[in-house]
C-alpha cells in the first residue's frame, strides 16, 4: 500500500510540471501556482523547482514579412521631340518594370532600343506628327510626343554687324537679331529668340566680338534650331547723314485688298541721299516694308530711321514717328547693310503685321557709301504673300489724291523768328502750305509724271517728312528782366501735335493734340535778363496725322498750356469720324 502511495505522488508531480507548457501551446492562459509557503527568514530567496519537461523554445526575433515594393513609375527626359526626316533624336527613360516597350503611333519616326528599353533612338522619317508610346509589365505607360518636319531654320556660323553713330545696347541687340535673322533661312511663321549680347553704349571706331545664343522657334510646325552664333560688330566713323531728296509715299492712302504691291519707287546712289517718309492705312491684314536692291552687284546702304504703329490710333501714331525718328537722328543711331542685286534687303515697318483698320508711319534717312545705285521701295504684301515676288510690279496706280512723289530737301528755310522786348509781336511763321503769297510752291514735286497728273495737287502738302532748322532770336534792350513765350496756332481745318527738339534740352518738347484756330497754345517759356539777346536753336518736323497749316510766334503774354482733350469734338457740332486717317 505504501508503494501505490508513492507512486501517485510521483504522477502528480510530472503532471503538475508538463500542463503549464500544454496549455502555452494552446494558447491557454497557465495555470495559478500555488502560493509559497511562509519562510521563517525573509532574506532567503525561495528555490525554484526545476522543470522536468523540455526546455521552452525562445521567441523568435526574425522581422515581420511587410508590403510588396510597388515599381518606380516610368519616366523619360523629354516629352516633347522634334525630328527632321534623316535626322536622329536619342531618349533617356528610368523607371517601370522589367524592359520596356516602345510603340510609334505613326510611320513618320522609326523606333530602336536597348535591350532594357532605357535608351530610345528615334529615326525621323517622312514629315508627320504622333507619339511613342513606352510600356511595361505592369501596366505603366510613358509618352513621347514627336513632331517629324523640317528645320526651322538654321543657326548661322557667324554674323557680321555694322552700325554707325552713338549706338544703345537695345540698338545693337536688335540689330545683330536683325542680322541672324537675315541669315537663318527661316520658315514662314517662326520665330527667333537672339540671348547671351551684353554690351554697352557703343561709339564710332568701337568693335565687339561675342557669341550669341539662337533658337529659331518652329512653333510646332517646323523643329526648334538650337545654337551659337559668332558675333562681329563695329561701329563706322561716318559723316551726319543730311539726305537731300525726300520720297514720300502716302498713295493709296487707305490700301484695300487688291493694293499689294509696290508703293513707291525711287533710286539713291553715293552722290544722293534720301529720306523715306511712309504713311499708310491697310483695310485687310498685311505688312509693310521698306526694300533696298542694288541694281548690279552688291552695295552698301546706311539706315538711320524708325516707324511706329500699327494701330487706329492715327494721332498718336503721326506724333511717335516724328518723334521716334528725331530720338535716332541725333545720335546718329543707324546701321550698315549690304545690299545685293541678287538678295534684296527688306525692313519691316512697324512692330507686327497691320490689321483691318490700322495705320503705320515711318521716316528713314538712306546714305549709300558704295557701289551701283540701289533701288528704294516701299512694298505692301498681304499676310502670307512673299515680298520679294511683287517688287518686279510697276508702281502702283494713284487712288487720285496725288501724295507720292519726290521733293528737294535742300536750302529749307529755317522756323526763324526774331523777337525784341518792348516792341510789337513779330509776324509768326507758318509751316505746311503749299503754295506761298507769291504763287511759287514750297516744295515742287520733282517727278514730272506726277506733276503731269495732278497738276496743283502735285507739291507736297503738310511738309511731312521735311526737318526744318529752328533759329530764334530773342533780344531783351530794357533794364529789366522780361519773359517771352514761344506758341503754335492751329488752321482752320483741324487738330495737330507738335513735335520740337531745342538744343541743349534732352529730350524733344510735345504739345498735345490742340484745334481751335482762335487760340495761342504755349509750346515754350524763356527768360532774358537786362540787355540779354539769347539764341535758341533746335529741329522740328510736322507730324503725321496733323492737320497744316500751323504758325509758330513769340509774345510776351504767356498762352494757355494744351489741354488734354484738345482735339475732342466741340459741345456745338457732331463728333467727326475719328478713324478717318486723311489729313487734307
Amino acid at each position: 500500500m505504501r508503494s501505490w502511495t508513492i507512486l501517485l505522488t510521483i504522477a502528480l508531480s510530472t503532471l503538475a510540471a508538463v500542463l503549464p507548457a500544454a496549455a502555452g501551446a494552446q494558447g491557454l492562459p497557465p495555470p495559478t501556482p500555488p502560493p509559497l509557503p511562509p519562510s521563517s527568514s525573509p532574506s532567503t530567496p525561495p528555490v525554484s523547482p526545476e522543470p522536468s519537461g523540455p526546455p521552452s523554445t525562445a521567441p523568435s526575433t526574425a522581422p515581420s514579412p511587410g508590403p510588396s515594393v510597388q515599381p518606380v513609375p516610368i519616366r523619360v527626359d523629354r516629352a516633347r521631340v522634334g525630328i527632321v526626316p534623316g535626322a536622329v533624336v536619342v531618349v533617356h527613360a528610368v523607371g517601370g518594370a522589367g524592359p520596356l516597350v516602345a510603340s510609334p503611333s505613326f510611320s513618320g519616326v522609326e523606333v530602336y532600343s536597348d535591350a532594357a528599353g532605357r535608351t530610345l533612338t528615334l529615326t525621323g522619317v517622312t514629315n508627320g506628327r504622333g507619339a511613342v508610346t513606352l510600356s511595361d509589365a505592369a501596366g505603366d505607360t510613358a509618352v513621347i510626343n514627336v513632331l517629324v518636319a523640317p528645320r526651322a531654320g538654321v543657326v548661322p556660323a557667324d554674323a557680321d554687324v555694322e552700325l554707325a553713330g552713338t549706338v544703345s545696347a537695345q540698338y545693337v541687340t536688335a540689330r545683330v537679331q536683325d542680322a541672324i535673322a537675315q541669315l537663318a533661312q527661316m520658315q514662314p511663321g517662326t520665330t527667333l529668340a537672339v540671348g547671351g549680347l551684353t554690351a554697352g553704349t557703343l561709339h564710332p571706331g568701337d568693335t565687339l566680338e561675342a557669341q550669341a545664343r539662337v533658337t529659331v522657334q518652329g512653333h510646332d510646325t517646323y523643329v526648334d534650331q538650337s545654337g551659337t552664333t559668332n558675333v562681329h560688330l563695329r561701329v563706322a566713323a561716318l559723316p551726319r547723314l543730311d539726305p537731300a531728296v525726300l520720297f514720300y509715299s502716302d498713295d493709296p492712302e487707305r490700301l484695300g485688298p487688291l493694293d499689294d504691291g509696290v508703293l513707291f519707287r525711287g533710286t539713291i546712289d553715293p552722290s544722293r541721299a534720301a529720306r523715306v517718309y511712309v504713311y499708310h492705312v491697310s483695310d485687310v491684314p498685311r505688312r509693310l516694308y521698306l526694300a533696298l536692291a542694288a541694281t548690279t552687284g552688291t552695295a552698301h546702304v546706311q539706315v538711320l530711321g524708325a516707324a511706329a504703329g500699327p494701330t487706329d490710333a492715327y494721332s498718336y501714331v503721326g506724333h511717335l514717328s516724328t518723334l521716334r525718328y528725331l530720338l535716332e537722328r541725333a545720335p546718329q543711331e543707324s546701321v550698315v547693310a549690304t545690299v545685293s542685286s541678287a538678295v534684296p534687303v527688306f525692313v519691316p515697318l512697324g512692330a507686327g503685321p497691320m490689321l483691318a483698320g490700322q495705320l503705320i508711319a515711318a521716316i528713314y534717312d538712306l546714305r549709300e557709301l558704295d557701289g551701283a545705285p540701289v533701288n528704294v521701295m516701299v512694298v505692301a504684301a498681304s499676310t502670307g504673300v512673299d515680298p520679294a515676288t511683287l517688287l518686279a510690279q510697276p508702281e502702283h496706280p494713284s487712288d487720285g489724291h496725288f501724295r507720292r512723289g519726290e521733293f528737294s530737301l535742300a536750302n529749307v528755310p529755317p522756323l526763324a523768328i526774331s523777337y525784341t522786348a518792348g516792341s510789337p509781336d513779330p509776324a509768326p511763321f507758318t509751316v505746311g502750305i503749299r503754295y506761298f503769297a507769291d504763287g511759287r510752291a514750297a516744295f515742287p514735286n520733282a517727278r514730272p509724271d506726277i506733276v503731269a497728273a495732278a497738276g496743283q495737287r502735285a507739291p507736297l502738302a503738310g511738309d511731312y517728312g521735311v526737318l526744318r532748322d529752328v533759329a530764334l532770336q530773342l533780344v531783351n534792350p530794357t533794364g529789366a528782366a522780361q519773359n517771352v513765350y514761344l506758341y503754335e496756332q492751329p488752321g482752320a481745318n483741324g487738330g495737330v501735335t507738335t513735335t520740337i527738339w531745342f538744343d541743349g534740352d534732352a529730350a524733344p518738347t510735345e504739345i498735345r493734340c490742340v484745334s481751335d484756330p482762335s487760340q495761342r497754345y504755349l509750346v515754350k517759356g524763356f527768360g532774358l535778363a537786362p540787355g540779354q539777346t539769347l539764341n535758341v536753336t533746335g529741329t522740328y518736323m510736322t507730324d503725321g496725322t496733323s492737320f497744316l497749316p500751323l504758325s509758330f510766334g513769340l509774345t510776351a503774354t504767356q498762352p494757355p498750356v494744351a489741354p488734354p482733350n484738345g482735339c475732342g469734338p466741340k459741345p456745338d457740332a457732331p463728333a467727326t469720324n475719328a478713324a478717318t486717317p486723311s489729313r487734307r
